[in-house]
This record gives C-alpha cells, sequence and structure tokens, in this order.
C-alpha cells in the first residue's frame, strides 16, 4: 500500500512539471526568438551559402564582407559574433532589446538593424 502511494505523489509531480513546462514557456513560441550565430571571418551568417564564399566584395572599411549582417558591425577583435533573435541587433550591443526602436514591417525586428530581414525564417 505504501509503495503505490509513492508511486501516485511520483505520478501526480510527473503531470505537474509536464503542465508547467507546457503553459510556462518552455514549448515553441509565436516570437522570432532564436539567435544567429555570425561568421567573425567574413560577417555572414554561419552555415549559409554565403559564408566564406570566395570572391564577394569586402568592406574597406572593416574588412567584412560588404552589405553582410556583420559589415562594419563586429569588432575587430572578436571571436563570436551572434544577432539577437528577438530584435536583431547584436547581441550584447547597446541597442539590443532597447525599447522604443521603430520595427520593420516585414520581419518584425528592428529596423536598419543587422538582423533586419536577414534573419532565417522559422518554421512552423
Amino acid at each position: 500500500m505504501n509503495a503505490s502511494r509513492k508511486c501516485l505523489k511520483i505520478m501526480l509531480a510527473l503531470a505537474l512539471v509536464g503542465v508547467l513546462m507546457y503553459s510556462g514557456g518552455c514549448g515553441p513560441s509565436d516570437d522570432q526568438d532564436e539567435n544567429v550565430e555570425l561568421c567573425v571571418k567574413c560577417g555572414q551568417i554561419k552555415g549559409t551559402d554565403l559564408c566564406c564564399k570566395a570572391d564577394q566584395a569586402k568592406c574597406d572599411k572593416c574588412g567584412l564582407v560588404k552589405g553582410s549582417p556583420g559589415c562594419c558591425n563586429i569588432p575587430k577583435d572578436a571571436k563570436t559574433a551572434v544577432i539577437c533573435g528577438k530584435c536583431g541587433q547584436i547581441k550584447g550591443s547597446e541597442l539590443c532589446c532597447k525599447p522604443d526602436q521603430t520595427k520593420c514591417d516585414k520581419c518584425g525586428l528592428v529596423k536598419g538593424s543587422p538582423g533586419c530581414c536577414n534573419l532565417p525564417k522559422q518554421q512552423d
């Protein structure tokens, strides 16, 4: 009898944890909130066809691919660079998730940010 009571308590606890995880935001989100890593060598989104592709025009100011999301947005000594999936700015920068920035009508990120209309669309 004692073992069945213990089992019942464990099952109830697991059910409660499951409900909390489902309703507490651990599931998929409607917002595009996944961060996207940039290549610090070229400035393009890591893993894309354009990442480190030969014969791309370089920016005279920063040396990264001209017009890439990282162009003039990644410090020269950076080891990593990430675009914030919530706002489109470089993660950790002064502008990252700063309130009252104008949003892009097409992508919903901050207009003119490195991620604006550059981040891959989320699949539902």
